[in-house]
């Protein structure tokens, strides 16, 4: 019994390590996203947005352990109001909550400790967006979150589509709170 109970233990810890290490990997491979791709983004190409976009999107940056939702916005809302329909996906996912991908235990961790992060009409108004653009899954997360919203929050998203270009789209103009 004390054997298994030792051999349970390690495992555990060997698993720990073999996230640390992954983790590790994924976040060098970010960097390089973003080294390769920070010039052509800055000039406009969507798909560079959307790849800095993606290697910013909900990672820890700094010692505070605060989640990089700031970067990844801006990237994905230079991307959305160019036409990209994943990008309007993405920042739908993001502001219902949606803040962590994988196995980013940091990012778990992080995404447990920061202060309120969603902001259900701005979501619903960029995944009925996606869902008008024919992204995937966009239409049934807009059915999902919309059940879950309450009529005024509901209007609140239809107004502010009217004028979508307009709204704020950067994750510290709709979560000041939030600053990194």
């Amino acid at each position: 019994m004390i054997r298994i109970i030792g051999i349970a233990l390690m495992a555990a810890m060997l698993s720990g390590c073999a996230a640390v290490a992954i983790q590790g990997a994924s976040r060098a491979k970010d960097n390089a996203v973003i080294v390769g791709n920070e010039d052509a983004a800055a000039a406009g190409d969507v798909a560079a947005q959307m790849k800095m976009g993606d290697a910013h999107c909900c990672t820890i940056a700094g010692s505070a352990g605060v989640l990089n939702n700031q970067k990844a916005t801006e990237w994905y809302c230079k991307a959305a109001r160019q036409g990209d329909p994943r990008a309007k996906y993405e920042l739908g996912r993001i502001y219902s909550g949606d803040l962590v991908r994988g196995m980013n235990a940091p990012a778990k961790l992080g995404a447990l400790v920061t202060t309120q992060r969603e902001n259900k009409p701005l979501a619903l108004m960029w995944f009925n967006l996606a869902a008008e653009a024919g992204y995937g899954d966009a239409a049934e997360e807009a059915t999902d979150l919309s059940g879950d919203m309450t009529a005024v929050e509901r209007l609140q998203a239809s107004v502010r589509q009217q004028d979508w270009r307009a709204q704020a789209c950067e994750w510290n103009a709709v979560y000041p709170d939030n600053q990194l």
